[in-house]
Parts: structure tokens; C-alpha cells; sequence
């Protein structure tokens, strides 16, 4: 075996283990943060949405920086320092819950300053990723899909027994995870393993002013026909999708079906599951053309998902729907995010990659502002019907305005 493909088979364990600290912590901070507001606060549907949109305003804000930073220093080292900074935040809000002040405000802080972090973390990581990937992008994006998804089920799932084992406990698991992936991204293989050298600064751009630098990711992606369709279609799923999943989500389970924290994290962790079943699938194929059309469907088939449950079926069926959600949201995950990895130019990887996740976090705020005040004033199932046929709307818009002979 070459000293290359050695680095490279290394490499894919020690990124899988990286993958799975950062994204067991975000599991378990989609539970802390959805429970603290909803089950401890009770907080109304409006400030649900409040909340959300305010936690996630400072990631969207960030991560074309973290993008123009991974891009110029070296990645590795980047996302090993940036883990010890994020278990700051749940270390602070563990304090504030020792001390019995615990509140809307100090939820909202931790949030925000979780979402910032991860930010400016998330390119960096996903830069790394064809560092590791060898030549099947595809498959190598669809197992970090099943690592990711694992690890925010496993992260929700104990992050569930928060009315059991205490806030404060669960608070400094997290922190502990994070940290452990900081011993994990340093064991990445460096530059000279990669398939093409790294780039720790950028010669055509070093004269340019900073905020030319973060947002030529954005121009690329501007340029090329397949991702600004892509784009949009990430965009709408941010809006229309992930808003709702975690705003009204949480309130149907308070109010709607009566349950508690272990509950909230069964149907935030089925989901996941869905979409890990769906990369398996994935992964069993050799090739996927036609990448940006298969997207679409796989989006009409949550269009459908999200209306069914839009109905208020009984709990057991409402979980099945959510499962079958995420088996139609792995096609979306994967399919966009190899079109991401495949047409973005070496030397902006991973400002462009920042654009993939700033089309779904950005996308975010907004439809969590929109569901929170929907579920307050309209309720929360009319919410999810407006959201699939909006959804459903967009769909048909994009498939009419597109020439797929220049995107596929």
C-alpha cells in the first residue's frame, strides 16, 4: 500500500470520528435548545420561532468567512481549534442552570453563540472531505451522510434523557464530545495526502479586499448553471423544510400529542434515520446521473410527506411519515451536496462548499420566523400544509424555468 492510499484510508477513519463528534454535538443541541424553550420555558409557538431564527442568524452570517478562512489557513488545524471554542457555549449555559437562572435571554445566548462557531467550523470540515473522499464523490459524500446522521441521532437520543439526568449533565457531554474532536481532527492526514496541494493562500486573490476574497465561492456558484438551480432548491428547503421541522416539530409535541423531552427526541431522531437508510440505498448504486431532477423528486416526495402529517395522524403514524421524510430528504442531501463537491474549483472548495450550507442555514431563520408565528396564528398543522404547497408551488416553477441540458 502507498504512503498516499495509506493517508488516505486513515484519513477516512479519523474524519468519520471528526464528523461524528461535531454532528453528535448538533444532535444533542436540536434537543437542548428545542426542549429548554419549549419544555422548561414554555415558551409560546412565536417565540419558539423567535428563538430559532435568533440562534441561527450568526451561523449564516459566518459561514462565507469560514469559508475564505479555510481556504487560506490550513483546515485541519482550523477545525481542531474551532472545536475547543465551541464547548464554551454549553459550558457557560451549564453555569446559568447550576445557579438557577435559567431563561429565555440565556438560551438564546448559547444559541447564538453555538450557531457562530459552528459557522465558521462547518467549511473547514467540508473542505476535508475530498482530502479523504478518493475518486467516488458520491459515495464518499453519501458515508459521511450515514456518519452524520448516526451521530445526531445517537447525540438526540441521549440528549432525550434531559428530564431524567439533569440539564447541566447533558450541557457538559457536549462539551466533552466537542473536545474529543478536536484529538480527532488532528489526526487528519495533512496536505501531503491530498489529491491536490493544499491551499493556504490564494495568489490571484491576495491583493483583493477581504470581502471580495470570502464571497468568490458565491460568484462561482453565481456562473455555473446547475449550482444557482441548486441553490435555490436548497434555499426553498431551508424555508419550507428545515424551519418547520424544528419550530413546529417541538410544538406539536407539547401541545399537540402531549409528550415530553424523550418524545421530542424520537421524532427528531427518526428523521436522521430515514436518511441514513436513504444513503445506504444510495451507496448500493454505482452511478446517479441526472443529480439536479432526481433532487427535485426526491423534494416533491417531502412535499407530499410534510402534508400528510399536515392531517394530525395518530402519533405512531406521524413517526412512520417522519421516517419516510428523511428517506426522501437523504436523496436531497446527498444528490445536492455531491454536485457541490464535484463542480466547485480547487481553490474555492470550500468557500464554495460555505455557499451549499448558507443556501440551507440561510434559508433556516427565516421559515423558523415565518412557522413560529404561523403555528401562533394560523396553527401549527395549517402551518405544515402552507409550507408543502409552497414548497410544491416552487417546484413547479423551477422545473418550468430550467433547461436541465445545461445543469445535468
Amino acid at each position: 500500500m502507498t504512503d498516499a492510499s495509506s493517508g488516505s484510508a486513515r484519513g477516512t477513519g479519523w474524519f468519520s470520528a471528526t464528523v461524528g463528534s461535531g454532528y453528535g454535538a448538533i444532535g444533542m443541541q436540536s434537543l437542548l435548545f428545542s426542549w429548554l424553550i419549549v419544555g422548561e420555558l414554555h415558551a409560546s409557538p412565536e417565540w419558539v420561532g423567535i428563538s430559532q431564527t435568533a440562534s441561527a442568524l450568526p451561523q449564516v452570517g459566518l459561514l462565507l468567512v469560514g469559508g475564505a478562512v479555510a481556504d487560506r489557513l490550513e483546515p485541519r488545524r482550523l477545525l481542531a481549534a474551532m472545536h475547543v471554542i465551541a464547548a464554551v457555549p454549553p459550558l457557560a449555559l451549564a453555569m446559568v442552570v447550576a445557579t438557577g437562572t435559567l431563561s429565555i435571554a440565556s438560551v438564546i445566548g448559547y444559541g447564538v453563540a453555538f450557531g457562530a462557531i459552528n459557522g465558521l467550523l462547518m467549511p473547514s470540515r467540508d473542505s476535508l472531505l475530498s482530502r479523504v473522499a478518493g475518486a467516488d464523490i458520491v459515495r464518499a459524500v453519501s458515508a459521511m451522510t450515514m456518519v452524520q446522521f448516526i451521530s445526531q441521532i445517537a447525540g438526540t437520543l441521549s440528549a432525550g434523557s434531559i428530564e431524567t439526568v439533569g440539564s447541566t449533565r447533558i450541557l457538559a457531554l457536549q462539551a466533552a464530545l466537542l473536545v474529543a474532536g478536536t484529538f480527532c481532527a488532528l489526526r487528519l492526514p495533512g496536505p501531503e495526502f491530498a489529491s491536490e496541494p493544499a491551499t493556504t493562500g490564494l495568489p490571484g486573490t491576495a491583493r483583493a479586499g477581504r470581502w471580495h476574497h470570502a464571497t468568490a465561492g458565491m460568484r462561482e456558484v453565481w456562473h455555473n448553471p446547475a449550482l444557482i438551480t441548486m441553490l435555490v432548491l436548497i434555499t426553498s428547503v431551508g424555508v419550507l423544510f428545515v424551519g418547520p421541522f424544528l419550530v413546529v416539530f417541538p410544538v406539536l409535541v407539547r401541545d399537540f400529542y402531549r409528550g415530553g423531552a424523550m418524545d421530542l427526541s424520537l421524532i427528531l431522531t427518526l428523521f436522521p434515520v430515514g436518511a441514513i437508510a436513504g444513503s445506504i440505498a444510495l451507496r448500493a448504486r454505482v452511478e446517479i446521473r441526472r443529480k439536479v431532477r432526481a433532487t427535485m423528486f426526491a423534494l416533491l416526495g417531502g412535499c407530499v410527506v410534510l402534508a400528510l402529517i399536515a392531517t394530525g395522524p395518530n402519533w405512531p403514524v406521524c413517526l412512520l411519515l417522519t421516517l419516510c421524510w428523511g428517506l426522501a430528504g437523504a436523496v436531497f442531501i446527498n444528490l445536492s451536496r455531491s454536485v457541490f463537491q464535484e463542480l466547485a474549483s480547487s481553490e474555492a472548495r470550500a468557500r464554495v462548499l460555505a455557499v451549499y450550507q448558507l443556501g440551507i442555514l440561510g434559508g433556516g431563520p427565516v421559515g423558523s420566523l415565518l412557522s413560529g408565528f404561523g403555528s401562533g396564528w394560523i396553527g401549527p398543522h395549517a402551518t405544515l400544509l402552507v409550507a408543502a404547497a409552497a414548497m410544491f408551488a416552487l417546484l413547479v416553477w423551477v422545473w418550468l424555468r430550467t433547461d436541465f441540458s445545461t445543469v445535468e
